[in-house]
């Protein structure tokens, strides 16, 4: 599978955090594979066939064309890939698409709905964009466009966004009660707007990240043992990383496909 990845530019940053492209021939061939929990917010732009997806073991159903993908806490989709696949993926920052649209983020948890379910007729105006674009750097292009028209009209970053993107770079490790502090609100006034803007608490985002690393760490190094990469990821048990996430048995378990493995995780 062919993978493009791109940053935006910097003036877009705190509500886009990268794009990728992915193309392969596979035929006939069918791939399948789970999709763990994890906490990105995703907007997928097909431009060849759409994926299949089953969720929580029922049928396998085309996706829309552009679809937003929320936070998932558990492996609830299963994804089958045949035929050409060419998608246009937008990993948005943790309250990005809040900033954008407006959205409570707890509607998108756990939720792949239609673009056009999320953005209105904005989808539309993007879909469109995006498809006229011969190549993945227009394709970029296209989408800073769109998401600097719609910045414009929004509000200033805010703690909100701030305390989500450190905790994403910190790994899901920064502590929450200094995180509260700095951004100057309650707890109770915290938890409320994090989990408006990102769809979860601040505590299970957290997890959810480490989680994500996990797999990312076995990705790259498949040899290394699971009780290392959960160690240094700080859990000093075998417990679960969390009720709804997998347990350390079902971890070890755990293998990306040797083709397809990449798919599984935005860049880094």
């Amino acid at each position: 599978m062919d993978i493009k990845r791109a940053l935006p530019r910097p003036q877009l940053r705190g509500v886009v955090r990268s794009f990728e492209e992915r193309r392969a021939e596979l035929g006939s061939a069918v791939m399948t594979w789970p999709v763990a929990a994890r906490p990105h917010q995703i907007l997928n732009i097909h431009l060849a066939e759409p994926y299949r997806v089953r969720i929580d073991g029922g049928p396998a159903n085309t996706t829309p064309e552009m679809s937003v993908v929320g936070p998932q806490t558990y492996r609830r989709a299963h994804v089958h890939l045949s035929g050409s696949v060419h998608v246009f993926n937008i990993l948005f920052q943790p309250t990005g698409l809040n900033r954008l649209v407006g959205i409570n983020m707890t509607s998108l948890v756990n939720q792949d709905p239609a673009a056009s379910d999320v953005l209105g007729q904005s989808a539309i105006t993007l879909g469109d964009a995006v498809r006229a674009a011969s190549n993945f750097l227009e394709r970029v292009a296209a989408v800073e466009r769109w998401a600097g028209m719609l910045l414009d009209k929004r509000e200033p970053d805010g703690a909100i966004g701030y305390a989500s993107r450190l905790l994403v770079a910190a790994r899901g490790h920064a502590r929450i009660d200094g995180l509260v502090k700095k951004c100057g609100l309650s707890a109770s006034q915290f938890q409320r707007r994090f989990a408006t803007q990102v769809g979860v608490t601040p505590k299970l985002f957290a997890r959810t990240i480490r989680f994500d690393r996990a797999l990312i760490a076995r990705r790259n190094d498949p040899g290394k043992p699971w009780t290392d990469i959960i160690h240094e990821l700080g859990y000093f048990d075998q417990g679960p990383l969390h009720p709804r996430m997998p347990r350390f048995h079902r971890l070890a378990a755990w293998r990306p496909h040797r083709r397809l493995g990449q798919h599984f995780f935005p860049g880094e």
